[in-house]
Parts: structure tokens; sequence; C-alpha cells
């Protein structure tokens, strides 16, 4: 199999980085996870506007129907087939992107949660899939991790994608125009600000419910996504913490913030031998999708 880790190490240092603490092999079937994610992440987000530039992501979203494989999933290439990502998964995942296509602003926090399942949420299934993970209950962990981490991502960037015309805020915790968003007055700001506050501290109850399953992964995969993990749950931290207004630059952990939050983690690491009920509640905007906790 191909080694994808460089496409990692560019566009996804925070991962990158705890990486460092898993087995080669389940590193190179993540950075090949990473490597697809982020091709198509970069077909939709590059492309100008028109549908008749994502020829590209159409024919991989199409790629069952015309059975046209080539091409389509190539960093999955070398894989055993009992560890492929599953085809509902990455139908969700294709699913959400493509909504990228025709952009709308979520209603509310639910349809933002749905966005965040099938973009990141479905993310973290494809790893269960990769590392053979068949427990239900980590798998419901796994997408509030993938959630948590997206709500993080959608917190950091909102001048970057008022910029491609996109505001991922729940359009009933704050309905501002586009405009005031590029172009905010002090009282736009501060409310822009508020929400996204609010929508860090739902990241966080994700992060909280997603670290109860890393803990019963294997040794050197649990240490890595326990460090990305917290790395990511800092960014968070760092904004509300400092304050620091959404025009600003985007919000990253320098090295020292990483090294001490990675020492932390490995000096408190404690393995569990039983697994914490999940709390489907998390789950009620999820429940017509793969694996979420409907029962």
């Amino acid at each position: 199999m191909s080694n994808y880790s460089g496409v990692m190490r560019q566009h996804g240092k925070t991962f990158f980085w705890a990486t460092w603490f898993l087995e080669k092999k389940t590193a190179g079937h993540l950075y090949a996870i990473y490597a697809f994610c982020r091709r198509i992440d970069d077909l939709i987000d590059n492309a100008p506007a028109g549908d008749g530039f994502y020829e590209d992501f159409y024919s991989i979203a199409n790629a069952w129907e015309k059975d046209k494989f080539s091409g389509a999933f190539d960093e999955f290439k070398g894989m055993k087939k009992s560890i492929l990502p599953r085809e509902a998964i990455i139908r969700e995942f294709l699913k959400g992107q493509a909504s990228d296509i025709a952009y709308n602003q979520p209603k509310n926090i639910d349809e933002l949660l749905v966005y965040c399942y099938q973009v990141a949420g479905a993310v973290g299934l494809m790893i269960c899939d990769v590392i053979g993970i068949k427990d239900h209950q980590l798998k419901y962990f796994a997408i509030d991790l993938g959630v948590a981490m997206q709500l993080t991502n959608i917190c950091r960037d909102i001048r970057e994608d008022a910029e491609i015309e996109r505001i991922y805020l729940p359009k009933n915790m704050i309905n501002l125009p586009l405009e005031k968003f590029k172009n905010p007055s002090n009282s736009d700001a501060r409310k822009i600000d508020s929400t996204r506050n609010l929508l860090l501290s739902y990241a966080d109850g994700y992060y909280e419910s997603g670290k109860k399953g890393i803990m019963h992964l294997p040794p050197k995969t649990a240490r890595a996504v326990m460090i990305a993990a917290k790395l990511y749950q800092a960014i968070g931290g760092k904004i509300t913490s400092n304050k620091i207004p959404y025009q600003s630059s985007r919000v990253y952990l320098n090295k020292a913030e990483k090294i001490l939050i990675t020492i932390k983690v490995l000096l408190q690491w404690k393995k569990k031998k039983s697994i914490d009920n999940h709390n489907k509640d998390l789950h009620r905007p999820l429940a017509a999708l793969p694996d979420a906790h409907i029962e």
C-alpha cells in the first residue's frame, strides 16, 4: 500500500503529530483514509462555482453505480477486503461533501450535527473499520469524537468559510446575512463570537463522550487517538480562554503546547476495564444514519 503520510504531514499537522505513537501498519491505514478524505474535500473546496467543475467529485460519488472504481478509491488499494471502509459509511461521507456544493446554512443544531456526522463522524467509523473495531459501543464513541472535531473546525474557520460563501453556525442560533460575517459591526462580531463559544461547549460534550471509547482501543492506537482528541479540544479551549475574535488568524497550537498536552496524556494514561454506557441523546439527530445509537 502506498505511503500517504506526506498528505497528513502537510494538511493535518495535529493528526500527524499523534500518529507518531501508532504502529507503522496502523499509521499507514490512517494516512490512507486521511489522504482519501482530503482529496475529496479539496475537490469541493477548490473548484470554482458551478456544477460543471465538480465532475471529478461526481465520478467518485457515482463509482458504485458506474462500477468504475479505478481512481475513485486508489488510497485504499492494498488494504485487505476485511478491513476496507464500508460502502455505507463512504456514501455518507460523500453526501456530506456533496451538501457543500449546493450549500445551505444549517437551520438548527440538529442539521449541523448530521453534517458533522457525515464529514467527520463517518471518518471515525472508517478508522474503526480499518483497525478492526466491531463493538457497537465503541463506534458510538467514534462518531462523537468525529462530531466534536468537526465542530472545532467550524468554530475555528468561521472567517475563512465566510470568504467562500459558507456559514455553518445554525440559523436559529444566529440569523445574520453572509455580508455581516465578512464585514461585521462590533455588535455582530460579539454575537458571532458568542455563538461560536456555545458551539464549542457542544463540542466539549461530544469530546468527553468520545474519550470514553478511546480507552478501549488497542494500546498504541488508544494513546495516539487520545493525544489527537486532547490537542483538538485544546484548540477550542485556546479560542475561548483567550477570547480570540473569530476574525483573527486561524488558531493553532504551538509546539510547546503540543508537547505539554502529549506528556500529560502519557503520564495520566490508565486503561479502563469496562466500557461506559453511551448517552444515546447525543445521537438523537443522527437516528437515520449508520452505526448511530438509536436503541
